[in-house]
């Protein structure tokens, strides 16, 4: 089988990368075979060349090294779609913002600051309603940490939310015991994180009906 591979399209405005669009690719397929939407980009970077392309230009686009996150979904993926034939097609990450920040807290305060300051527009990583119709599904997982000064993070998720209702696309993530929060699918300790690639198949399985 083919390994899978990870796409970035990325854009530079002062200091700050923002991932503006991501998937990972088995096969050649351009189908989508489903989309999940976490909270912000990690770690996954372009290749030197391009890294230079994004300093000098400010935008940049090519596969990337898979960070953990990716890995971690790849292996979601081949446990949903665990059949003879080969996986084809993309499964699209989208973000709730798009600045990269590999630390979950910092990213928020960061996040809420260049809203606030006007240097980053909330709206930025909505994307256009027919391009979220065309997947089967979407694994909800921007995670569970909530702060009251976090006030722009709950204004964006709820545009997601509304957005995706709109939508009448299938939902699954593994939700938050008493709010409407998903946790990442990702956890940091890295030996935690084959028991939710499980448990999120298993959800995945149980709502779609899948002996």
């Amino acid at each position: 089988m083919m390994e899978p591979k990870a796409f970035g399209s990325f854009v530079k405005r002062g200091e700050n990368i923002y991932r503006t669009s991501a998937f990972i690719q088995w096969g050649d397929s351009e189908e989508s075979i489903g989309a999940c939407l976490l909270q912000n980009p990690g770690s996954a970077k372009l290749d030197k060349e391009l890294t230079n392309l994004l300093d000098t230009v400010g935008s940049a686009s090519g596969w990337v090294a898979e960070d953990p996150t990716m890995k971690q979904l790849v292996s979601v993926i081949e446990g949903i779609y665990e059949v003879d034939k080969p996986i084809s097609g993309r499964l699209h990450i989208y973000n709730i913002f798009n600045l990269q920040n590999s630390k979950s807290m910092n990213a928020i305060d960061q996040f809420e600051n260049l809203v606030q300051t006007g240097q980053y527009v909330i709206t930025e990583s909505l994307v256009n309603i027919n391009e979220l119709k065309s997947h089967p599904w979407i694994l909800l997982g921007w995670g569970v940490k909530q702060e009251k000064r976090w006030k722009n993070l709950q204004l964006i998720k709820e545009k997601w939310r509304r957005l995706i209702t709109e939508t009448k696309v299938p939902t699954f993530g593994k939700k938050h015991k008493k709010r409407d929060e998903y946790y990442h699918p990702c956890p940091l300790i890295s030996t935690h994180r084959p028991m939710m690639a499980k448990e999120l198949v298993t959800i995945y399985k149980q709502k779609f009906g899948i002996q």
